[in-house]
């Protein structure tokens, strides 16, 4: 009897622990619902102190809506909207963030010391911002810091973190991010899909020190100067491409004299 009851405690530990890695392996990456989005808006709102009927009128509007279907980069949009609608700095903070060449960035200080909710998806926003800027350093700052499930639009911050990855010659954590983003994150938005596929295979046939790697290094060199981002990061990029450029030489005049 005892036996046997050990057998099967062992039966059920083994299903346990099988139960628990299919869990893991279908682990799906999923925004929250706008409903769920909603009521956090609420609470966070609420935690303001709003008082003006007008104020709460109108926000109430905006988010007046029942199981409609929005993108992840929309629910952004509207949780920063109602940021801002609600707090002067922050409308001050966004209204900053200028697309145009040469623009100043804003005061990144309104990031730190707010509640959770705000700060990630205030992060989220500003890390996008950077991306589409083509700041990618900063950017990519900005996002690794950030957990998916700690905003609203999980598959733009697994994006534009692949983009920045893509765009830095960060092959491997690229792949891990890109591969996260296509094979265990719903709701991806085509397009998303589709340039994260390219990115992919342009990572996945990325060689160290070969010639589409060095004119990469020199594309984002002039990309880091463009931004005034120069210092010792380029010199040792520029470096890099030197010492790359010359391997490539002299294999190839090995190759010529042989």
């Amino acid at each position: 009897m005892m036996r046997l009851l050990s057998v099967s405690l062992v039966a059920m530990v083994a299903v346990v622990g099988l139960t628990d890695s299919v869990r893991a392996a279908n682990y799906v990456v999923a925004a929250p619902s706008p409903t769920e989005t909603r009521t956090k808006v609420q609470h966070w709102v609420a935690a303001q102190g709003i008082t003006d009927k007008a104020v709460l009128e109108r926000i109430g509007k905006a988010w007046a809506f029942d199981k409609q279907s929005m993108s992840g980069s929309r629910v952004l949009d509207m949780v920063v909207g109602t940021f801002s609608s609600v707090d002067a700095k922050t409308k001050a903070f966004l209204d900053s963030c200028k697309l145009e060449p040469g623009t100043p960035l804003p005061d990144a200080k309104i990031l730190k010391g707010k509640s959770a909710f705000y700060t990630s998806n205030m992060q989220l926003f500003y890390g996008r911002f950077l991306a589409q800027k083509q700041m990618y350093d900063e950017a990519l700052d900005l996002l690794v810091a950030l957990e998916t499930k700690s905003v609203v639009d999980p598959a733009g911050l697994l994006y534009f973190k692949a983009v920045c990855e893509h765009q830095l010659l960060k092959k491997t954590e690229g792949l891990a991010t890109i591969q996260t983003l296509l094979e265990k994150t719903a709701g991806v938005p085509l397009r998303y899909k589709t340039t994260a596929e390219l990115m992919q295979h342009d990572l996945q046939s990325l060689k160290k020190d070969s010639l589409s790697e060095i004119s990469r290094k020199m594309k984002d060199v002039e990309r880091r100067l463009e931004l005034g981002r120069g210092g010792q990061r380029v010199q040792k990029q520029e470096d890099e491409i030197v010492v790359a450029l010359d391997a490539i030489i002299e294999k190839l005049e090995q190759q010529g004299g042989t």
